[in-house]
């Protein structure tokens, strides 16, 4: 694609997109080139992205989604205020706690939001506010990076305010106007925390007559003098006849009005009618119609076309007007005015995409789910100002006397480009001609002289974040505790040597992060120098030190990884620590590759490359045993424990049920064990009741009688303890094997932290803290010796507007990364002692 590079405005724009993270409103009078500039980018960024637009047409002209269809957002008005996750008061909107409870949000969305570094609006113009800070709600939530907007994504939102506004209805904005001073983007939550960049496009391309080009902003801005009106009225026609030849459309206000003319046109040509089927295929919403579906048309038809020409003669553009000259069996000829020869047109096919990630690179792609092949061509005696558009016309009929938004007269103006070209059927009248106030204001209080100074800051600011990010691992010790947490909470089902290895690991990336955080300071001291960090000589040499060291304990961490020992026969949660595990290596193999690359030095550039470049390495780790491989060494009838978990399985699988539904690992290991022949022993079985003997208890019954049978074994039921025998064993053993718990107070009360008790016991941080949460409860610990107390105010405060019997993950995903999960316990443990002492 060429593109102007006199356009200074332009070369700025697109250098705070490639070399900052700064969010940029892009904006520009009509025919300034902001449409270019979103193809330039699309083409030449190379950081990951995507495109919405607020409606579906706007979505497949600039080759996105939707902005609902992409974050699953209701259509409800979002309210930027907490109102708790019991008081939904109003059915009619939506807060913070009721939209993040809505979203179904897959893990495949969920990890593109993650990887997710520029997010591009198309027509910001025709943005809500609230749609914008529920966007940002999303991020934050899904990127837990709950304290930087949009959650550290960098938003490009482009459009002219001075054009079409948003669809707000009167009932729409009474709930919005306590929270909104307008309903437009700029009045958002999210844009006064840090206002973008606003950047103006002010080389207007469309036209190149000074005096028209004066008119326009005249209007734009609502400042239309008397020689603006003298200079408009001239072309002021009411009995205008349009003559077939001259090539004129008519720009109307409503849809009505457009299709009549058309209509009428069209019947009064004498030759034949032909009519054109789109073909349709997949996914492709009927809103999202880019032309249409049955284009009806005749020799005679004056039509525009609709698309530019990808063919290198570029004959025809979007909005270009001609004549259909001839029509064959599937071939259309339309001549005009410019063209020697009628310009043969093929059908186009518009694409209609879905995002995904690559799961080899983790690159956020774009698959074509649906598609719509028709004539890039429509019937142009009339056309909507709305539907017009980012169009271009050489002669325009306007009908703008009754526009009934902020913007359209100006719309209307705008797509011609001469004065020549343009006639009037109705006055330009004061009432027809308005501007938001403001939109003025904000437009007005924009100070764009110190953009070049402004960029400067903001590669400074942005490189250093790259950096102190690069060897950052907290959120791979975040995404270590997720997998601790699956295992914690389903150890019986995983072999031995699960916990030893995840507390290994965490331990690992724990010292790996203790060392980020000592080098951190020399990092943050070398940074505040003036020079920008890929020019500053003595911070690129500490880089290459530490990338040194970093990468080669990093690949000493990917092989441990591979080595993992976790074993269990549960589909789902050897799925769930699939996942886990594979997402941390995924998440260290590309810190690896990106800090090797950095042994050289550091670039921004080379950055976004070697990020770019990345490819998942083999990782071949999988937790799952299947009957056939799985061996219960412990148990003294193997073949038996096998057959038993094959029957489990076949039922699971018949009946799409998890295996505790059926039988735990418990109750198989005892039904290998005592050998039960009857109902009444199988009772007797750990997680046998009434309900699961009458649906398995034959089934399982067959295996084992079959399998004593052929071994003349004997039912042991009677060596199986009952429940005050284990209960007295457990008392005996207890005297000598230390309780578990129990160790942890007394390393506690000996002056130890949780950390180092942690590291002292080989477990995991949350579990030592479990211990002592068990503690508080009974009154042995003060919970003021465990939590800060500014953070008991915090989490006190969130556990009165919720309902804590629902578990800690809704309190935790409400406070962010200010708490930990373990702190959460601990004060709830605090609050129901509290509880049980009041009654």
């Amino acid at each position: 694609m060429v593109t102007d590079t006199s356009n200074i405005n332009f070369q700025l724009a697109a250098d705070f997109i490639n070399y900052t993270n700064r969010s940029v409103f892009l904006t520009g009078k009509a025919g300034t080139g902001k449409t270019t500039f979103l193809k330039y980018i699309r083409q030449h960024s190379i950081k990951q992205m995507a495109v919405v637009a607020p409606t579906g047409v706007a979505a497949i002209n600039a080759g996105g989604v939707t902005i609902h269809s992409f974050f699953q957002l209701p259509f409800t008005p979002y309210i930027p205020e907490s109102k708790g996750f019991r008081n939904n008061e109003n059915n009619n909107s939506i807060d913070r706690h009721h939209l993040i409870g809505r979203l179904k949000i897959t893990s495949e969305r969920r990890k593109i939001f993650q990887q997710l570094e520029l997010l591009i609006i198309d027509e910001i113009s025709m943005v809500r506010a609230d749609v914008l800070d529920a966007i940002d709600v999303v991020l934050r939530h899904f990127r837990n990076r709950h304290e930087e907007e949009f959650g550290g994504v960098q938003m490009l939102l482009i459009g002219d305010m001075f054009q079409l506004p948003p669809v707000v209805k009167d009932e729409e904005w009474s709930i919005l106007s306590p929270y909104y001073t307008s309903p437009y983007f700029f009045s958002s939550k999210v844009m006064h925390h840090r206002e973008p960049a606003y950047v103006e496009l002010n080389k207007i391309y469309r036209q190149s007559d000074e005096r028209f080009i004066n008119v326009l902003n005249q209007v734009r801005n609502n400042e239309l003098d008397e020689n603006g009106y003298e200079i408009l009225h001239q072309h002021f026609n009411p009995s205008f006849q349009n003559k077939k030849e001259e090539g004129f459309i008519t720009l109307t206000t409503h849809n009505y009005k457009a299709d009549s003319i058309n209509a009428d046109e069209l019947a009064k040509l004498s030759s034949k009618l032909y009519s054109f089927k789109a073909d349709v295929l997949q996914e492709f919403s009927e809103k999202s119609y880019p032309a249409d579906v049955n284009l009806q048309l005749k020799v005679g038809s004056q039509v525009m076309f609709i698309k530019n020409d990808l063919e290198k003669a570029k004959r025809f553009f979007n909005g270009k007007i001609g004549v259909i000259e001839k029509i064959e069996e599937d071939k259309i000829f339309v001549q005009c005015k410019d063209e020697q020869e009628p310009i043969e047109v093929k059908k186009y096919k518009w694409e209609n995409i879905r995002y995904t990630l690559n799961k080899q690179t983790q690159k956020v792609e774009e698959d074509i789910i649906g598609s719509f092949t028709q004539y890039p061509l429509r019937l142009a005696w009339a056309i909507t100002i709305h539907k017009s558009q980012g169009l271009t016309f050489e002669k325009a009929i306007i009908d703008a006397g009754q526009a009934f938004a902020p913007g359209q007269v100006y719309v209307a103006l705008s797509r011609c480009t001469s004065l020549q070209g343009m006639v009037l059927l109705s006055k330009i009248t004061q009432s027809s001609l308005y501007s938001d106030e403001r939109i003025i204001n904000f437009s007005q209080n924009k100070h764009t002289s110190q953009l070049p100074q402004a960029l400067q800051a903001d590669k400074h600011l942005y490189q250093s974040k790259l950096l102190l990010q690069l060897f950052n691992f907290s959120s791979a010790v975040k995404q270590c505790a997720a997998l601790i947490r699956t295992v914690e909470e389903h150890q019986a089902s995983f072999n031995e040597e699960t916990v030893p290895f995840i507390n290994q690991l965490e331990k690992t990336l724990l010292t790996l992060q203790e060392v980020f955080k000592k080098f951190e300071p020399h990092l943050q001291l070398l940074l505040q120098q003036q020079d920008l960090p890929e020019h500053n000589t003595a911070l690129q040499e500490r880089i290459k030190k530490a990338a040194i060291y970093f990468d080669e304990h990093l690949q000493h961490l990917l092989k441990f990884l591979q080595s993992s020992p976790a074993v269990t026969d549960s589909k789902q949660y050897s799925f769930a620590y699939n996942e886990e595990i594979k997402d941390l290596f995924i998440l260290l193999a590309l810190q690896a590759q990106i800090i090797a690359a950095t042994k050289n030095g550091f670039t921004t550039d080379g950055y976004h490359q070697h990020k770019k470049n990345f490819v998942l390495p083999y990782f071949s780790v999988n937790a799952y045993a299947t009957a056939s491989n799985y061996k219960k060494v412990e148990s003294p009838q193997p073949e038996l424990h096998k057959q038993l978990r094959q029957l489990r399985e076949r039922i699971c699988e018949k009946n799409s049920q998890p295996i505790y539904i059926v039988a735990g690992t418990t109750t198989i290991d005892e039904m290998a064990m005592y050998l039960p022949q009857t109902l009444e022993e199988l009772k007797k079985i750990s997680g046998f009741g009434d309900a699961k003997i009458t649906k398995y208890g034959l089934q399982f019954l067959d295996v084992i009688q079959r399998y004593c049978n052929e071994h003349n074994l004997p039912s042991l039921i009677h060596e199986k303890p009952v429940k005050r025998e284990r209960k007295e064993k457990t008392e005996n053993t207890s005297s000598t094997k230390p309780n578990t718990k129990q160790e942890s107070l007394n390393l506690f009360k000996a002056g130890k932290s949780v950390a180092e008790i942690a590291q002292e016991r080989g477990f995991a941080t949350q579990t030592i803290e479990g211990h002592l949460a068990h503690f508080i409860s009974e009154g042995e610990i003060k919970f003021e010796e465990l939590v800060n107390p500014e953070k008991v105010a915090i989490i006190e405060a969130a556990l009165e507007n919720m309902d804590a019997t629902k578990g800690i993950v809704p309190i935790k995903e409400k406070l962010g990364d200010s708490v930990s999960f373990g702190e959460i316990k601990l004060v709830l443990a605090h609050v129901q002692k509290q509880r049980v002492t009041t009654e």
